[in-house]
């Protein structure tokens, strides 16, 4: 049976905030970082194969309900989700709703997850929406999937425009805590990135830091704490390193043998730049909410620069960098900041075909496997395998929060030759 035949008996609703938007709120001006990002609409997915007892034996109605009434009352924190984009300007806030999808999928969850062929995934989110540039609907869209085994999937796709993976994590942990407790007091979303980062008028020469689509293959990598706690420990003992963090040697890893992986199979090492996005709150607030990042990244153009502990040594100096302008920064020095990073970045890299671009962006701290909707912890929790960003790689925890899991999205030959590469393999179980 074909994937799609799988799926059957879709229902859509619209889910609107359970308290009405003030009118003093009805207009959220899109931040100087929202109007740079595309409309990419980011896809996640919660995995839950056995439901707790309390659950176990209720219909499907009323799992749906539960989750349809948590919503409401989550989006009267995040109203932005729940209204309408005008141009790349800002949101109308006139409580449209979001569109929430109820499916039948006819198999058992196992044959989804254990499937080699990993695009059956994403049949747990609406249809042509994880990574689709633009929509006519929702600025956020909800899907759950009822198994035939008893199992269910949540899945959220939220626009780039409104949000980065830090609010959308933000957003899913609260919904979870109101569907546990009704009664749940959350800590207010603010939306006010725009009074930190105003908005630009002059939208044709801003630069476009999300490429258009291509056409790109998926494998996901497994790095048990066993195999992380070597990596670090070649990095310590042949340079002046000391307690690499996890992210740093994953994402240097992955990068160096991508590069070794495709200096095989071209003949000579490509210019690459690796770009690693970086949260910025702190210093910001955590509840602030929108597009809240930077970015650092660092250039390799020799053989002799892609040796590991070189890797990492550059990989933290940048950081370290950017860290520190921020630090430093006044208020009203923040904007410069941010403007001066994108435009160089642009100019020297992103609008520069001479070079391989590498888009690391790191979520392993989101905790997405605590989110608990009152029917236990996920099994799993994954991305959509359809990322049109070649060379897009994310690096998230994995269930027992002791290893991580690396989602890839490259061009078929670079995958082809990444995934047999000896010294990848040796520390990395392919696990998709």
């Amino acid at each position: 049976m074909s994937a799609s035949n799988l799926v059957s008996s879709v229902c859509k609703k619209i889910i609107k905030p359970y308290f009405p938007t003030p009118t003093s709120l009805r207009c959220h001006k899109l931040s100087y970082l929202d109007q740079m990002l595309g409309g990419i609409y980011v896809p996640f997915a919660f995995f839950y194969p056995k439901l707790s007892n309390t659950w176990s034996d209720k219909p499907s109605n009323i799992i749906s309900e539960h989750l349809e009434n948590s919503l409401s009352k989550v989006l009267s924190h995040y109203y932005p989700f729940a209204g309408k984009l005008n141009e790349n300007v800002s949101v109308d806030c006139n409580d449209g709703g979001v569109e929430f999808f109820t499916t039948k999928i006819n198999c058992p969850m196992a044959k989804i997850l254990n499937d080699p062929f990993v695009d059956k995934e994403d049949l747990v989110y609406p249809k042509g929406i994880p990574y689709a540039y633009s929509y006519e609907g929702s600025l956020a869209m909800i899907q759950l999937s009822h198994f035939n085994c008893g199992g269910i999937a949540i899945s959220a796709c939220l626009t780039h425009k409104v949000g980065d993976g830090y609010t959308m994590a933000n957003f899913i942990h609260d919904w979870a805590t109101i569907a546990r407790n009704p009664s749940s007091k959350i800590q207010s979303p603010q939306f006010n990135a725009a009074t930190i980062f105003p908005p630009t008028k002059d939208m044709i020469n801003l630069p476009e830091v999300v490429p258009k689509g291509e056409e790109c293959c998926f494998k996901s990598f497994a790095f048990s704490s066993s195999k992380l706690a070597a990596l670090k420990a070649r990095v310590i003992n042949n340079s002046n390193i000391q307690n690499p963090t996890t992210s740093e040697i994953v994402s240097a890893f992955i990068y160096q043998r991508a590069m070794a992986t495709k200096k095989k199979t071209s003949g000579s090492i490509c210019p690459s730049v690796l770009v690693q996005a970086m949260n910025l709150r702190p210093p910001l607030p955590k509840n602030l909410m929108g597009n809240i990042f930077s970015f650092f990244s660092m250039l390799t153009t020799e053989e002799k620069e892609m040796d590991l502990p070189k890797v990492v040594g550059k990989l933290r100096a940048a950081k370290e960098e950017l860290r520190q302008k921020y630090k430093n920064a006044k208020a009203d020095e923040v904007l410069p900041i941010t403007i001066e990073l994108y435009e160089e970045a642009y100019d020297n890299f992103f609008n520069n075909s001479c070079y391989d671009i590498y888009r690391f962006s790191s979520i392993n701290k989101f905790s997405f496997y605590n989110v608990d909707f009152g029917w236990g912890k996920p099994e799993k929790v994954s991305m959509s395998s359809n990322c049109p960003v070649k060379n897009m790689i994310v690096v998230m925890d994995n269930k027992s929060r002791d290893g991580v899991e690396v989602l890839s999205y490259m061009k078929e030959q670079d995958m082809s030759a990444l995934e047999k590469d000896e010294e990848l393999l040796e520390f990395a179980s392919p696990s998709s």
